[in-house]
């Protein structure tokens, strides 16, 4: 009797729903990353793609120390920033960029999944934050326009950091020429 190793393994894997709904009560993550790192291209991975994404975006307030140092730095500005309303429209980015991942055909691990979220998570906040409040605060040069888009980058570029000194050559990295 002749056993066929790749038919075994489809049997015993969840199915895309079944890991959505793991993933949605913070069980098996990593099954969840590696079904987007084999199956990624196929229809029902977008499932697998949303629920990963709300999974790590709510994950980043415990998990990510970058997106809390930039989440401080905003916090300590005088900004007034829509925290949910942002944390719920970088879900499908994530989902986007996850998908977009799976598709360069390499693994993709939960700490560049996290750090997908966190980047979301700082360019969404940054439509709120006034940029020459933000950036006088952090001792930068406010005096140049800077358009919305290359703001949205140069916040989520510091999703890197572990110290609002880092934050601001993060943002200052970001933001020359």
């Amino acid at each position: 009797m002749v056993i066929d190793v790749e038919e075994t393994a489809d049997r015993t894997r969840p199915t895309a729903t079944q890991l959505a709904r793991a993933v949605g009560q913070g069980r098996q993550v990593g099954a969840a990353l590696r079904h987007l790192d084999r199956a990624g291209s196929e229809p029902d991975a977008i499932l697998v793609a949303e629920a990963l994404a709300r999974f790590l975006v709510a994950r980043c307030e415990s998990r990510h120390a970058g997106w809390r140092v930039v989440r401080q730095v905003v916090v300590d500005s005088p900004a007034d920033a829509p925290w949910e309303k942002c944390a719920r429209r970088a879900v499908p980015r994530v989902a986007e960029d996850l998908l977009r991942l799976s598709a360069e055909g390499s693994r993709t691990p939960l700490a560049r999944a996290q750090h997908v979220a966190a980047r979301c998570r700082a360019e969404e906040i940054a439509g709120h934050v006034d940029r020459v409040v933000l950036l006088t605060d952090l001792g930068l040069d406010s005096s140049g326009v800077v358009s919305a888009e290359r703001w949205r980058t140069a916040l989520g570029s510091a999703v890197g950091a572990r110290s609002r000194e880092q934050v601001a050559r993060a943002v200052e990295r970001s933001l020359r020429p």
